[in-house]
């Protein structure tokens, strides 16, 4: 199994190898989208059971054969006040004995901490992107708030003016201030509806602002991700590829140096 994981994870080493010479030079100015934000959560949470799952894996199977060897020394090998008798006890149950104890010692030697802090350090890069993506979701939440407070204000303002010039062009009347003005633009005072369009306006430069924070989020957010995924995703399987290959090697030894007991 070790040997076929190695194998496996020495190739993904190699594909990843070559994010790091990734440039990506037209980056999309779109948003993150709702699915790329679930598929972030989703490999966040699938990297840290990878490392729980990891950790767990290691812990029982040292577990096990310590029982194991802890047991074998018990039930084979008689015991006295002074200790283990091997004197007494089968050649058999010697080596079998001493197989599980090389077992245990291979186990024990394993750079396991490597590995586990590897992936634990993957986990924390996309959690890092994930937040990051989250932020960007509030700007442009904030930012289509002031769009549509800003066309709610705008709609209102011109059913006003429609109103209000119509009433006296009825009459004959020229419009106090001279009429429309654009969006930004200075209103004169006498307009009874500068106020009206100052607040448009305002709302217009504010949903502008949010525009611009956007923008700038979405670049930091997809540079941020292609900067992370390069910097973390070769350490990981480095990682992994080291610790099975040390596994296969360790188990392959002590399978060695039982059949050479016999």
């Amino acid at each position: 199994m070790w040997r076929s994981m190695n194998h496996f994870h020495d190739i993904q080493n190699r594909i990843v190898g070559q994010v790091r010479g990734l440039v990506l030079r037209n980056l999309s100015a779109r948003s993150t989208s709702d699915p790329h934000r679930v598929a972030t959560r989703e490999l966040e949470d699938a990297v840290s059971s990878w490392h729980s799952t990891f950790n767990r894996l290691i812990k029982h199977q040292r577990d096990y054969i310590r029982s194991l060897y802890s047991w074998l020394k018990l039930t084979l090998l008689p015991v006295s006040a002074d200790g283990y008798q091997k004197d007494h006890s089968s050649a058999t149950a010697i080596e079998l004995t001493a197989f599980c104890d090389e077992w245990k010692q291979a186990l024990d030697r394993l750079p396991d901490t490597v590995a586990s802090e590897a992936i634990k350090s993957f986990v924390h890069v996309v959690h890092v992107i994930s937040t990051k993506q989250e932020e960007e979701l509030r700007v442009k939440r904030r930012a289509e708030a002031y769009w549509k407070e800003h066309e709610k204000k705008a709609k209102a303002l011109r059913t006003i003016e429609r109103k209000y010039y119509q009433s006296y062009s009825m009459v004959g009347i020229g419009v106090p201030g001279g009429g429309h003005t654009g969006d930004g633009q200075a209103f004169d005072a006498r307009d009874p509806l500068a106020e009206k369009k100052s607040e448009v306006a305002a709302c217009r430069r504010k949903a502008e602002d949010e525009d611009t924070k956007l923008a700038k989020a979405v670049e930091v957010t997809k540079s941020m991700t292609l900067n992370n995924i390069q910097a973390g995703l070769p350490g990981i399987f480095q990682a992994i590829t080291g610790f099975s290959g040390s596994f296969a090697e360790a188990m392959q030894g002590v399978c060695i140096r039982a059949g050479s007991l016999n």
